[in-house]
């Protein structure tokens, strides 16, 4: 089976905020909308799947640029403008910074001439782009568009079950001995993945923003978001532990803006097959506005 794709575009090197070095693909449609797209825990800008389905918008009008954030991959090396290294990634990285990723990105589309910008999360990209505009009032971003936006909270809970207490707690004492950016061990020996104690903290303590972004119990942040807002979820993805209804009802009710889109598809959490249906929904939603 051939698996190669080609996509056409422009590879760019640009500087968050403050300063750290990263890159992106920019696919123009030489026209003034943007989809500006932030990925998930352990994700990268160079995800085949979505950028197959970004061709959709492209026969709208409408440009897509997908770029790395310091989460992107699980730990990666990041370098600034002076040359100094930083061992950042999803397991190490701070949450909140996601703010400097998204504003260098933005002000780099700025400074290419487009006027309309779309931001768009997948997973935890969700999280971020929201947090973002509760907490800038970005007036360059017209639309949030949220792509399977599950809660880690509560996919962490389920999956370690009577542990989650224990290893919350063993990261707590951790972050208060000033061992925030070590690894929990004990967590890597339960599921083989790689968190920071800080990290952990973030999506998993109610006290912090991260996990506070998408509580579907309490959806405080999300209900004070005005700007039209696009959600599309996969049917079967299996990190909603509730039916897909649930979580569109809260959303709904939630909602206090002035455009609210909910689609739904036959895909899993990645819309793996399905990205061009998912990225046609995006194309009508803005063509909409």
């Amino acid at each position: 089976m051939n698996l190669l794709r080609r996509f056409s575009g422009e590879l760019l090197f640009f500087e968050t905020e403050d300063r750290l070095k990263t890159s992106g693909f920019l696919m123009s449609s030489g026209k003034n909308d943007v989809v500006v797209f932030l990925h998930g825990m352990g994700g990268n800008f160079y995800k085949d799947g979505f950028l197959y389905g970004a061709q959709e918008l492209l026969k709208r009008g409408v440009s897509f640029f997908t770029f790395n954030s310091r989460g992107a991959e699980v730990v990666k090396d990041f370098r600034d403008t002076e040359g100094k290294h930083h061992l950042i990634g999803t397991a190490l990285e701070k949450f909140e910074d996601t703010v400097k990723d998204i504003r260098g990105a933005l002000n780099l589309l700025q400074n290419l001439g487009y006027k309309r910008m779309h931001l768009m999360g997948h997973s935890t990209g969700c999280q971020k782009i929201l947090y973002y505009a509760h907490n800038t009032k970005d007036e360059r971003i017209k639309t949030l568009i949220h792509l399977s936006p599950a809660e880690d909270y509560e996919i962490w809970k389920n999956s370690l079950g009577d542990e989650f207490e224990k290893i919350l707690n063993t990261a707590r004492k951790m972050v208060e001995r000033g061992e925030g950016d070590k690894l929990i061990i004990e967590l890597y020996k339960r599921t083989g993945e790689f968190w920071s104690a800080q990290r952990f903290l973030s999506f998993v303590d109610r006290k912090n923003w991260e996990a506070r972004m998408f509580n579907y119990e309490n959806l405080e942040i999300f209900s004070q978001i005005t700007y039209p807002t696009l959600v599309v979820f996969g049917s079967q993805d299996p990190y909603f532990i509730k039916p897909i209804k649930w979580y569109i009802e809260k959303l709904r009710n939630a909602y206090q803006g002035k455009k609210l889109k909910i689609e739904s598809l036959q895909g899993d959490h990645s819309f793996h097959g399905v990205e061009k249906e998912a990225f046609s929904m995006i194309a009508n939603f803005i063509e909409e506005l």
